[in-house]
Order: C-alpha cells, then sequence, then structure tokens
C-alpha cells in the first residue's frame, strides 16, 4: 500500500507494462502519467475512471490499494466525488 502513484506503479509493473503504454491506456501524455505515478500531480475524477478500465479495477479495488492515510489528503478531489456518489 502507498499512496495513489505507488498503486499505478505496482499495478503497471505488475502486468509488466512500460509507461507508455500505460499512458496510452488511460488516454494521457507519459509526461502526465509518470508525474501521476511520482505524485507529482493530483488525478482527476475522469483520469481516474480511465485508469480503473484501463488496469480493468472496480474504483473501489483501487482505492484498496491506497494507504488510508493518503485518502484523507483535502486535496485529493477524485476521493472526495466518489465518497459524496456512494452516500447518494
Amino acid at each position: 500500500m502507498g499512496t495513489i502513484g505507488n498503486a499505478l506503479q505496482e499495478l503497471r509493473l505488475e502486468l509488466g507494462l512500460s509507461a507508455t503504454e500505460a499512458a496510452a491506456g488511460a488516454g494521457t501524455t507519459v509526461s502526465t502519467y509518470l508525474k501521476i505515478e511520482r505524485d507529482r500531480r493530483e488525478v482527476s475524477f475522469i483520469m481516474m475512471v480511465r485508469l480503473c478500465r484501463f488496469y480493468n479495477l472496480d474504483i473501489y479495488e483501487f482505492i484498496d490499494r491506497i494507504d488510508s492515510y493518503e485518502l484523507e489528503r483535502p486535496d485529493l478531489s477524485v476521493i472526495r466525488v466518489l465518497e459524496k456518489r456512494n452516500k447518494s
């Protein structure tokens, strides 16, 4: 477990994918994907959905790969959107 970036990197490496392949699968540039993997860029809701689809994961399966302290960060708007949707 770790950060969102750690979880993405672990998934990518588990599947034997390059950053180029992961970026293409998520519909973004390699530069943007690597910034997300290195926790230098916040993940938008749309990007999170794309990444989960690419990695064939339910959004909650992905969240289970992240440390709980990471989910408490106030700047993670993607998590806040999911929490609001889940309460509805």
